[in-house]
């Protein structure tokens, strides 16, 4: 540590005093504001003056236990003034001040190698008075730069114990794990093999005739179930000896790495270095081809899809001909039909123009005379029928009412 940061330093604590007792003196022309705000201020520092009395500590213990003793000796007699005397928030923040001293000399590298009787202290009396100061012995204080290297090393131990707690939990997990498991799968057996054996020997095997269960029936059961065991216990060895085999090789494998790496030298690594660079270049004229092979697919792919659309576009176009010629075959069919009915028709109208050709060649208009005497005749029938049909209307009538009368005649009678 230089001169001038351990000047800087004392200079700061010099300060940290004088504002302190400045702080005592104008205690009474303090408003509550002012003075809840100096207390919370006065109870920030002491905070971070304790944590850094830890990492000091820490420190110490982790490097020079043996110095411990005298800073035992002045928080002990820090311990008796509290408890024996009703001290001030500034001879408290002192004493806290002057503790931080302690440890920042008993840290400095000239203090390092000293020993704990240099660190002298002045009893307390049985009374509990205080019977004198207590003088340390002096040297270059910490500086900042110096505290933050304390602390990162602080943290790294932390983190390491703590990574070395975290890797001793995940494995004892693991371990607790695969002994749950274990237990599930006999609870599992066992109940299997009780509820079998309640089931078998028990239930199915009790004889009602002579309320009893017979011997061949719990021979049988247990030789099965060891059979069963025995093909189990077959199936476990053959996989614990896979396992081991597996172990053994990953074992061999890990011994031949740690061998290779104690071998290694610099000039390894310079070799594995340039061949690295070398496959990198290989790997970049690779990239470059796939760069070009990717742009030569697109182009391909962009020509597949142009000449796919005009392929889709002419299956299209041969679908619709296709379905136009499928429908003209089934108009063409129906027309063939239409036609065949037509020409029937036309053969069956031939041969009746045919017959009324002939009837008409063969036909003789009658006399008007005749035709007239025959119309006459069929108006006269005509005027028959009617007269006949007014005559059954009549008769019909008179019928119904001679029933109706006889119908209440027969009522009557």
């Amino acid at each position: 540590m230089s001169q001038s940061q351990s000047h800087a330093h004392r200079s700061s604590i010099s300060q940290h005093s004088r504002s302190v007792s400045h702080f005592i003196n104008d205690a009474d022309e303090l408003t509550d504001v002012e003075l809840i705000r100096q207390v919370n201020d006065l109870k920030h520092q002491v905070k971070i003056l304790t944590l850094e009395n830890e990492i000091f500590e820490r420190t110490i213990i982790r490097l020079e236990p043996a110095l411990m003793h005298g800073i035992q000796q002045a928080l002990d007699y820090a311990n008796k003034l509290q408890s024996n005397s009703s001290l001030t928030v500034g001879s408290f923040v002192k004493s806290q001040t002057s503790r931080i001293g302690v440890l920042e000399s008993l840290m400095s590298p000239s203090r390092m190698l000293t020993s704990p009787s240099r660190v002298s202290t002045r009893r307390v009396d049985s009374s509990g008075k205080l019977g004198g100061t207590v003088i340390f012995g002096t040297g270059p204080r910490i500086n900042v730069l110096e505290r933050s290297e304390l602390v990162s090393a602080e943290m790294e131990i932390l983190i390491s114990n703590l990574e070395r707690a975290r890797y001793k939990a995940s494995k004892q997990h693991a371990l607790l794990k695969a002994q749950l498991e274990e237990i599930g799968v006999r609870v599992n057996d066992i109940e299997k093999a009780s509820g079998s054996f309640n089931a078998q020997v028990l239930i199915e095997g009790w004889d009602k005739i002579a309320q009893r269960i017979p011997a061949e029936i719990w021979i049988r059961f247990m030789t099965e179930w060891m059979k069963i065991a025995d093909s189990q216990i077959g199936k476990l060895r053959l996989r614990t000896s896979t396992l081991n085999t597996q172990f053994s090789k990953l074992k061999g494998q890990i011994k031949i790495k740690a061998e290779l790496s104690e071998s290694l030298r610099a000039i390894d690594f310079d070799k594995l270095k340039i061949e690295n660079n070398e496959c990198i270049e290989i790997i970049e004229k690779k990239l470059q081809q796939l760069g070009e092979l990717k742009k030569m697919t697109g182009d391909a792919n962009l020509n597949l899809a142009i000449h796919k659309k005009a392929m889709m576009e002419q299956n299209t176009y041969l679908t619709n001909i296709m379905n136009s010629i499928k429908t003209k075959e089934k108009l063409t069919a129906e027309l063939d039909k239409e036609r065949d009915r037509i020409q029937v028709q036309a053969d069956i109208l031939d041969q009746k123009l045919e017959e009324v050709k002939k009837i008409r060649q063969a036909y003789e208009v009658p006399d008007i005379m005749d035709y007239v005497c025959v119309k006459s005749e069929v108006t006269d029938l005509k005027h028959g029928i009617k007269l006949l049909e007014n005559r059954l209307h009549i008769q019909q009538i008179a019928l119904s009412s001679l029933n109706k009368k006889l119908h209440l005649m027969y009522v009557k009678t």
